[in-house]
C-alpha cells in the first residue's frame, strides 16, 4: 500500500515540474514499485474525469452502463501510453529513463486536473466566450506541461517531447472513440 509521504512526494514532484524546476525529478520514487505506487495518480484522479464526464453530458440518460464504458475507457487509458513508451523508449535509446518518466507522468496528472476541472466547470457554469477560452488556454498549458515532463524525464529535445504528447493524445482519443461508439453515441 502507498504512503501519504508518497502521495506528497509525488505531487510535490509533479508541482515542481509544473514550475518548471527540473528538480521535481528527486521527488519520484523510479523504482519498479514507485511505478506501481505511481499509478495512484490516476486513481485519485478518477473523480475529476467522472464530473468532467458528466459535464460533457455522458450520464445524462443512464448512469450504470456509462459509468462501467468510461472506468473501463479510464483504466485502458492509464495503461496503454505507458505500455506504448516501454517500446518507444527503446527506439529513443530512454529505456534507461523510462521508469522515471512513467512515474513523472502518473503523477502530473494530478497537476493537469487540478488545472482542468476549474476550467471545465467555469466553462460549464458560467458559459461564454471568455470561459471558453480560459478552456483553450488551460489545455494548451496543460500539453505544454506534459511535454516539459517528457523533456525532462526522459531528456528528449523539446520537439521529440512534443511528438509523444501528440501520440499520448492520440491514444486517449482512439480510446474515447471506442468508449463513444459502445455507448451508442
Amino acid at each position: 500500500m502507498i504512503t501519504a509521504g508518497e502521495i506528497f512526494a509525488g505531487i510535490f514532484g509533479a508541482w515542481r515540474l509544473a514550475r518548471r524546476d527540473p528538480s521535481g525529478l528527486i521527488w519520484f520514487d523510479s523504482s519498479p514499485r514507485g511505478v506501481w505506487h505511481s499509478f495512484w495518480g490516476p486513481a485519485l484522479i478518477l473523480p475529476g474525469f467522472l464530473v468532467l464526464q458528466a459535464l460533457d453530458g455522458t450520464f445524462e440518460a443512464e448512469v450504470l452502463h456509462p459509468l462501467a464504458v468510461e472506468l473501463i475507457a479510464y483504466v485502458i487509458g492509464c495503461v496503454a501510453f505507458p505500455l506504448v513508451m516501454s517500446h518507444i523508449s527503446e527506439g529513443l535509446e530512454r529505456s534507461h529513463r523510462y521508469m522515471r518518466y512513467i512515474v513523472a507522468y502518473n503523477w502530473s496528472q494530478v497537476i493537469q486536473m487540478a488545472a482542468l476541472l476549474p476550467a471545465g466547470l467555469a466553462v460549464h457554469f458560467a458559459p461564454g466566450h471568455a470561459m471558453a477560452l480560459l478552456n483553450v488556454a488551460m489545455t494548451i498549458v496543460v500539453l505544454v506541461y506534459q511535454a516539459y515532463v517528457a523533456h525532462q524525464a526522459l531528456d528528449v529535445k523539446p520537439g521529440a517531447a512534443g511528438l509523444l504528447v501528440l501520440l499520448d493524445l492520440s491514444l486517449g482519443a482512439l480510446i474515447q472513440m471506442i468508449a463513444t461508439r459502445l455507448l451508442g453515441a
